[in-house]
């Protein structure tokens, strides 16, 4: 590698190193901005729409963070609730009617303060990962023994960040020239490999079997191809006419480096596509029957961490399980090992990390412990995950380890117990164990 590109390279690498954590960090503050938003919407119309407002255990998580403890309790706010629904003309007469009118306006006010809070966070995580994401994005190029860059205007403006001696940006400017010399012209055959061991032949062949995917005035869209957790057809099949569309017109162009990106990204959408087909699978099946756990000898990744972890981190656990087995949205994966997609479970501090099967079972791998990354659960299992997950589908169907680990445990019976500290909103504390 040349010399100047490897200086670059160690300098962004420390930078980029907890990305995916990041990443992870900033989805979760995400839904609690976005909730916290539409609360503090509804408050401005009426304090009655807060009363009504449909997940009213939000409400109660904020109120158990307010460090000034003017909001006293829970239950103060449930009282204040139910004598403000109860338009009885006798009730709204009494002293304390108007203490609730009071408390209402000031849970109003801490609201704001608590979302204008939570906005300022968001916003800050917000540009630091999309700082962290150009960063990212050039490392991955700049790593490729093939490296083409398309947006030059933004290259330039990424080497002025560093502190690069003129020599060293020049060498680096020399070797990325060249290499789009020879993307742009260099001759390449059918047999050629890419990168990510992708063959023009298989390109080629996929181009092929969906030339009817193929549509030059379609328009890009970035709608979902999930929308409040049900599936889009429309805009899945209008992402797939564009992902082809675009891999035929960049071949077309031998722009293969680029090509191959979204050759990568038509590849996982369809993977998306079977995952919700094992999902819609996991629907259907009995909510106390669905769960199989990835087993270590007698017992199960989970049990142990169980037996292990502080007793306020059990009840996070249990509601996780109990929540996945309840799952009727379709969910996108958060992370992809070994051609296996996982799934996080991150309401908590502690998180459970699943699969789905392809007859629709849940396979439970484990916990990501406090501020542990997947990569890090991943890394420190690796033997007992790639056996578990390598032969997945023939794993025998056994309730006997849900049954112990659940026993006749209720959603309602964990809500009352589970400790505010460990919703993943702040990240403060050492870990759990």
């Amino acid at each position: 590698m040349n010399d100047s590109l490897a200086k670059l390279l160690g300098y962004i690498e420390p930078k980029i190193f907890n990305i995916q954590e990041n990443r992870i960090e900033l989805k979760a503050l995400s839904e609690v901005y976005k909730t916290i938003t539409e609360l503090v919407d509804l408050g401005k119309k009426s304090y009655l729409e807060i009363l009504d407002y449909y997940d009213q255990e939000f409400i109660y998580r904020c109120i158990k963070i307010d460090k000034t403890n003017t909001l006293s309790s829970v239950e103060k706010y449930k009282t204040s609730r139910y004598l403000l629904k109860n338009q009885n003309q006798n009730i709204t007469e009494l002293p304390q009617y108007k203490e609730a009118l009071d408390y209402i306006k000031k849970l109003s006010k801490y609201l704001l303060e608590l979302y204008e809070n939570i906005k300022k966070e968001y916003e800050t995580k917000s540009e630091k990962l999309q700082n962290q994401e150009l960063l990212n994005k050039y490392y991955l190029i700049l790593k490729k023994e093939n490296v083409f860059i398309e947006d030059v205007r933004e290259f330039l403006t990424f080497l002025d960040l560093w502190k690069l001696d003129s020599d060293d940006k020049l060498n680096i400017l020399m070797l990325v020239t060249k290499s789009n010399v020879r993307n742009y012209v260099g001759s390449i055959d059918t047999d050629t490999i890419f990168n990510n061991n992708i063959s023009l032949s298989k390109v080629k062949k996929m181009l092929e079997e969906n030339s009817f995917l193929i549509d030059e005035n379609l328009k890009y869209s970035d709608e979902p191809i999930l929308e409040n957790g049900q599936f889009n057809e429309e805009n899945f099949n209008n992402k797939k006419k564009y992902l082809i569309t675009k891999v035929k017109n960049l071949l077309d162009l031998s722009k293969y480096d680029e090509m191959v990106k979204y050759y990568l990204e038509y590849s996982t959408l369809l993977d998306y596509y079977q995952e919700f087909k094992k999902q819609k699978k996991s629907f259907q099946l009995d909510n106390t029957k669905k769960l199989i756990f990835m087993m270590d000898g007698s017992k199960s990744l989970i049990q142990k961490y169980l037996e292990l972890c502080k007793t306020k981190y059990q009840g996070p656990i249990l509601k996780n399980l109990l929540d996945i087995e309840k799952e009727k949205k379709l969910l996108l994966p958060d992370f992809c090992y070994k051609n296996n997609y996982l799934y996080i479970k991150d309401e908590f501090v502690v998180k459970v990390v699943y699969t789905y099967l392809d007859s629709g079972y849940v396979l439970v791998l484990g916990v990501l412990d406090k501020n542990m990354k997947i990569e890090t659960f991943i890394s420190n299992n690796k033997k007992l995950l790639d056996k578990t997950l390598t032969n997945k589908n023939d794993l025998v169907i056994d309730n006997s380890e849900r049954d112990l680990i659940l026993k006749n445990i209720k959603v309602e019976d964990l809500v009352l117990t589970i400790d505010l500290n460990t919703l993943d909103v702040k990240m403060e504390e050492e870990n759990a164990r």
